[in-house]
């Protein structure tokens, strides 16, 4: 079923709250994750160059800038949090979407929420308003990828602020949605050459930032008009094709917020299999390195779209790199966020990289499988295959392992387990306005 944007907006404004517990904790997860990705960013270089303009530019302070204790613009709010939410690559990831889908949502809403207003934010329908957006996004991504993708557009992009503004909507009731799709549809960009530098991670705050933009607009009486889902000339078909059709026939009845990634790694989510293959290999074999005379890495065609990089000159350009990732894991070094900055790569990782080859079989079954396959000198050869990557939602993370991932962001237990109990509490209707003030303070 195709829709034209004003069908489309009032079905997501006429969706009735979601009281599905296991919908909601899925949710709730993903609030939990959101902010476990995004506060080990904090100190940053890059964000504190940014905090440090947006003091200096100043404004009126009615949105919660995350983990730094101070209020700014609901503008400078979504640009910033959304940076930083995405500037570890440790945030969550969608298959369709293919890109990042709560660094901008999250962000978004939580910026749309003006402290200064003293007003009642139900919880409730914050998570719902989650809940569409990231179903707005997957399927916005299920109708153009992978061309889209393929044709070097970054999702989190050119899809986040079409999806942020059907979540603001819906959670304050604004009456524009149709013009707000236009809007934010006429301001989607992003490309994907930017991959290895702290723009990527930019484009999720740039997105968030237009959702805002967007409703702050049309909350003045901009007039726009047109069908973002016009099919001679539409978003659709000027990021995949006339061919593209947004199929919602299925909306409520699998909610996509539960096909939502998470990730305890600061790597692209594309070289997750192939990672842990790697780590099946390590942990179950003793490798002599120096006698290693092949690595080949096999896996799906287009599936290492993200991992531009073969020979990466630095460790930033090794987050999109599948060779640079193998290498280090075999090497037993550190993938930490630390192990990912601007610095050369080190000649002996240098001399195992090259020694690595993509290879590409095709296996419909399973998308993002990988296998690893080593030959050393003396004929010897082993094998590791991972068809569901840890993290995904064959194989996911158990809601004690997201917890956890708050508590090392957090590094304070107390404070984490207050901070957890209070995000699982959403389930109840607690004013999100108190919330903000009270953990604003707190983190």
């Amino acid at each position: 079923m195709s829709m034209k944007s004003q069908q489309f907006s009032k079905l997501i404004m006429d969706t009735p709250l979601i009281v599905d517990d296991v919908v909601l904790d899925y949710a709730i997860n993903g609030v939990i994750d959101y902010f476990a990705s995004s506060l080990p960013a904090t100190n940053q270089h890059d964000i504190e160059q940014l905090k440090k303009a947006i003091l200096q530019e100043q404004g009126i302070q009615t949105s919660w800038l995350i983990g730094h204790k101070v209020y700014v613009t609901s503008k400078q709010a979504a640009l910033c949090n959304g940076f930083q939410a995405h500037l570890l690559d440790n945030d969550d990831v969608h298959e369709l979407v293919r890109g990042h889908p709560s660094a901008v949502i999250l962000s978004a809403l939580f910026a749309s929420i003006d402290i200064t207003q003293h007003q009642f934010i139900d919880s409730r329908r914050f998570l719902t308003a989650y809940i569409i957006g990231v179903e707005v996004m997957a399927c916005l991504g299920k109708a153009v990828n992978p061309t889209l993708y393929l044709k070097g557009w970054h999702a989190t992009a050119t899809l986040g602020g079409i999806a942020s503004v059907a979540a603001i909507c819906y959670l304050h009731q604004y009456p524009f949605l149709e013009q707000a799709f236009m809007l934010a549809a006429t301001q989607a960009s992003g490309l994907r050459l930017v991959f290895g530098s702290s723009v990527k991670a930019l484009h999720a705050g740039i997105a968030a930032q237009q959702a805002i933009q967007s409703i702050e607009w049309l909350k003045l009486g901009l007039n726009v008009t047109g069908d973002f889902l016009d099919q001679a000339v539409g978003f659709l078909t000027i990021f995949a094709n006339s061919e593209a059709i947004l199929d919602l026939s299925n909306w409520g009845q699998k909610w996509q917020i539960s096909e939502l990634w998470f990730k305890n790694y600061s790597y692209c989510s594309a070289a997750s299999s192939i990672a842990d293959a790697t780590d099946s290999l390590v942990s179950s074999h003793t490798l002599d390195l120096a006698q290693i005379q092949y690595i080949k890495v096999t896996i799906n065609p287009n599936a290492d779209s993200a991992l531009i990089y073969k020979y990466p000159q630095t460790s930033l350009q090794g987050r999109f790199s599948a060779e640079y990732i193998v290498a280090k894991i075999l090497a037993k070094e550190s993938l930490s966020f630390d192990a990912f900055n601007t610095e050369l790569i080190h000649s002996d990782t240098v001399q195992l990289m090259q020694k690595i080859t993509r290879e590409y079989i095709e296996d419909k079954v399973f998308p993002r499988y990988a296998k690893i396959e080593i030959g050393f000198m003396d004929g010897k050869c082993l094998e590791s295959r991972v068809n569901y990557p840890k993290g995904s939602p064959m194989n996911p993370y158990s809601s004690d392992e997201l917890e956890q991932k708050l508590v090392t962001a957090l590094q304070n237990q107390e404070l984490s387990m207050a901070f957890i109990r209070d995000i699982r509490q959403f389930f109840h209707p607690i004013n999100l306005v108190n919330f903000i003030q009270t953990y604003s303070e707190k983190i």
